[in-house]
């Protein structure tokens, strides 16, 4: 039966696509014709490429090396009072764009196929802040009224829902007055401080996260994203402020923060996500889909100082790990095993170890089956190794977060990279079923990526060569043909008969 097409395949530009079309621009080729019909022929100026965001695309790297601008070292006296000063309400929130136009439908002729949307049209409510549940059920029931892809919005209601029931229930536990932020950080800093309590508060943290706790239930202390606040053994040291590294690692060796120290804001209200994927094997490599990349880890240079009786002679020793590549854990992961290693080999020659990596506190995590973990997390330095250059791809040591995996008694989990390689580099991939990722600092296209024709290529010759080892083989195994064999025999009679002729003649000629 032959129905006729719904109007609204037809695509019509309206809700949830751009309102206004694009401007009609002059060619490029007349603008330049009357350029040279005015000022005569010119040489025409390369434009530059731009990359998928709009930016100039970098050129080769440079013969001569980029000088690198290091910034002053901060002050110290201008850094303790500066900590008196808050920063909550000065740093501007980034602004969420304006709401997508809106698109409705007859309740006669809903739309049910994603392919029959108008053009634009898309689920998502870019202008609505995630956690805003009301907002979010608003929005939801706006759209299922608009009787377009229904069924999503249904589903979605009943979750936002069941949502706030659960955010509900958790907030009449705590004081009135405070925001969802504040209470589910409250409900995290509550695990956490169980956790450490039963670690026997080795790590000198219980005060810390006790007193962040009432500074939040009290109000004295709010959550800000985008600002931290630096605790040393319960005392809060500043006032809610920007994080930075530089400060980070003065602040931190004023008050020998390789433990007591906490930064309270740097991570979000609830645990992070470390979303690694479940591997059969324990081997690295078995992983079909599991990548795996080597990082170079050191100590941070501030504590290879003179210490106590630690006097070292030479800079941080590094060492060359290897982590999957997980793009869904927000933290650098690696074994506490692996920090030992590090202590050991930055002994100074008497054999003292260097001071702990700085302390940035305790840190819960979400991972892939839905538990919540503890770790402690600290200050490392990483780089990459080019073995092409045969030097470090950049020529300073970049600070980051690292968690700590406890494995003195069990076993060692596998290490994870974090968001570090993406945030630093340009990374590629290639359909080319090997599932390797390139990184380098110049843009990808400059970047040493195999085709898709390169890798069709490699496989018809590695075909080809296969095939030709197979024959050759197979010759081998074959039975021997009989009148090849006497074909053979009789060559060789007739050869022995020639010889001996030969030499009977020669033999003649002598006597």
């Amino acid at each position: 039966m032959n129905r006729p097409r719904r109007a609204a395949a037809a695509k019509p530009q309206g809700h949830y696509a751009a309102t206004t079309s694009p401007a009609k621009r002059r060619k490029a080729s007349d603008s330049a014709s009357a350029s040279a019909r005015k000022k005569g022929k010119q040489k025409a100026q390369p434009q530059p490429l731009l990359d998928g965001i709009g930016l100039p695309m970098p050129g080769p790297v440079p013969a001569v090396p980029i000088p690198v601008i290091t910034p002053a070292p901060l002050d110290p006296a201008a850094l303790a009072l500066d900590l008196n000063k808050s920063y909550e309400g000065k740093i501007t929130p980034p602004v969420r764009p304006k709401r997508q136009p809106r698109w409705q439908q007859p309740a006669a002729n809903p739309i049910i196929r994603i392919e029959n949307t108008p053009n634009g049209w898309n689920d998502k409510e870019p202008d609505l802040d995630p956690d805003d549940l009301v907002a979010q059920i608003a929005r939801c029931r706006e759209r299922i009224s608009d009787n377009i892809m229904t069924r999503t919005f249904h589903h979605r209601l009943r979750d936002l829902l069941q949502k706030q029931q659960s955010r509900d229930a958790m907030m009449a536990l705590e004081p009135a007055g405070l925001s969802w932020a504040v209470v589910l950080r409250l409900q995290t800093l509550q695990g956490s401080l169980t956790w450490l309590q039963s670690e026997n508060d080795k790590y000198e943290l219980v005060a810390n996260v006790t007193n962040i706790m009432a500074a939040y239930r009290s109000g004295q202390l709010r959550w800000n994203p985008g600002l931290v606040t630096y605790w040393s053994r319960g005392t809060q040291l500043c006032h809610p402020r920007p994080f930075r590294w530089d400060e980070f690692k003065i602040i931190n060796a004023q008050y020998a923060g390789h433990t007591g120290f906490w930064v309270e804001g740097l991570q979000g209200p609830g645990p992070g996500d470390q979303m690694a994927e479940w591997i059969a094997t324990p081997m690295p490599g078995y992983g079909q889909f599991a990548a795996y990349m080597t990082i170079a880890v050191q100590l941070p240079d501030s504590t290879i100082v003179p210490s106590g009786a630690f006097n070292p002679v030479q800079p941080s020793l590094p060492s060359f790990l290897d982590f999957m590549d997980d793009t869904g854990s927000c933290t650098m992961q690696i074994n506490k095993s692996d920090m030992d290693d590090l202590i050991v080999d930055n002994r100074d020659p008497l054999g003292n170890d260097p001071p702990l990596p700085p302390l940035l506190g305790c840190m819960p995590i979400l991972v892939a089956n839905g538990s919540v973990s503890n770790l402690i997390c600290r200050q490392f330095e990483v780089n990459m190794y080019d073995s092409v250059a045969v030097d470090f791809l950049s020529v300073l040591w970049h600070p980051v977060q690292v968690l700590i995996y406890d494995d003195t008694n069990v076993q060692a989990h596998t290490r994870l990279n974090g968001p570090w390689p993406r945030h630093r580099m340009y990374s590629a991939s290639a359909p080319d079923g090997s599932s390797y990722s390139y990184f380098g600092d110049v843009h990808t296209r400059f970047l040493n990526v195999p085709t898709q024709e390169e890798k069709q290529q490699q496989e018809q010759v590695q075909q080809q060569e296969e095939e030709e080892e197979e024959e050759e083989e197979q010759e081998e195994k074959q039975p021997p043909n009989m009148e090849s064999l006497l074909f053979k025999c009789n060559v060789a009679n007739l050869l022995r008969s020639t010889i001996s002729v030969v030499y009977v003649g020669f033999v003649g000629l002598l006597i």
